[in-house]
């Protein structure tokens, strides 16, 4: 399956898809989706025993939301997932909805620690 890499240009965050970049919204827009400019998971008890999670004492793991996009790549299914929302057009909240639709999954992958059902 192919890998699809972030370029951020000026604030702005796109997804390189063949010759194209697909515009996805602004970083400020994204942070302020999910929450702020960190992102916290919780581990329960049992998740936090296993060797390769490392979190903090209160079995959290805290990231910067800007950092994490920046180093992520992308799938086709998430790809397929938002390039047909519109860039242009803004949600009852004022952002684009292309740009919401991508903030509230990658939360939905988040909090799923990555267990993530895409194909919906």
């Amino acid at each position: 399956m192919e890998r699809h890499e972030t370029r951020i240009d000026d604030d702005t965050l796109y997804i390189e898809v063949g010759n194209d970049d697909l515009e996805v919204g602004s970083l400020a827009d994204i942070c302020e989706i999910v929450g702020g400019e960190t992102y916290t998971l919780e581990y329960d008890k049992k998740a936090q025993a296993t060797s390769w999670i490392d979190t903090d004492d209160d079995g959290t793991i805290t990231f910067n939301v800007r950092d994490t996009l920046a180093e992520m790549d992308y799938n086709d299914m998430i790809i397929e997932k938002i390039a047909d929302q519109p860039i242009d057009a803004t949600n009852p909240d004022g952002y684009p909805i292309r740009t919401a639709k991508f903030a509230e999954l990658m939360k939905e992958i988040w909090d799923s620690k990555g267990a993530i059902d895409l194909s919906e």
